[in-house]
């Protein structure tokens, strides 16, 4: 009888990635990192450049006000007479919860998010506007921006850029504060003369 028959069966073992050693690499090739790993390196760096942008719009902000930007023809329809648009993220998705059900933003908003010179509008299947003095707070909650309204009510956002556009939504929110306090003082300028 053949000997090679008889022998038992024995598979060569192979090495995945995750067992190589630096030296197990062949010349010139490079090793793919773990799909996790490259997932995490991707999130890290997105977050990165937001937080730069963020604090760079910070900066300019803090320079002048922000500059309005030309309207899409849906939300230039929709614009106010002297409102501007400031920013817009499309592909946004909104969802909220509410003390009062029938003020809630309903769950799973998908369209695009504009800010403008006096409310946030939500451009999609389901419009919606929220006034800026309406915004008591904005918060990041991971990769959302959590918006906390007067009457109770909170809006999640999810968008590229978060951290960027809660800049936006203050400075926005700061440019109605300098208009309210002009006309304040204009108007008590004038009484007192």
């Amino acid at each position: 009888m053949d000997p090679r028959l008889d022998a038992p069966y024995i598979r060569p073992v192979e090495r995945s990635d995750s067992h190589r050693t630096p030296g197990d690499t062949p010349r010139g090739a490079r090793p793919e990192p773990e799909p996790a790993l490259r997932d995490a390196a991707e999130i890290l760096a997105r977050v990165a450049a937001d937080e730069v942008a963020a604090d760079q719009a910070r900066e300019r902000y803090r320079l002048g006000p922000m500059i309005p930007v030309a309207p899409e023809p849906p939300v230039a329809a929709i614009l106010e007479p002297g409102e501007d648009v400031l920013a817009t993220r499309f592909a946004a998705v909104l969802e909220g919860r509410g003390s009062r059900p029938e003020l809630d933003v309903p769950g799973g908003l998908v369209g695009d998010l504009v800010v403008t010179s006096r409310r946030l509008l939500f451009v999609g299947r389901t419009p919606l506007s929220i006034d800026l003095t309406d915004i008591e707070e904005a918060v990041l909650a991971g990769e959302r921006l959590l918006l906390v309204l007067r009457d109770g009510r909170g809006v999640s956002v999810q968008v590229a850029w978060p951290r960027l556009l809660r800049v936006e939504i203050a400075a926005a929110r700061a440019g109605i504060r300098a208009l309210s306090d002009r006309d304040r003082s204009t108007i008590g300028g004038q009484s007192s003369s």
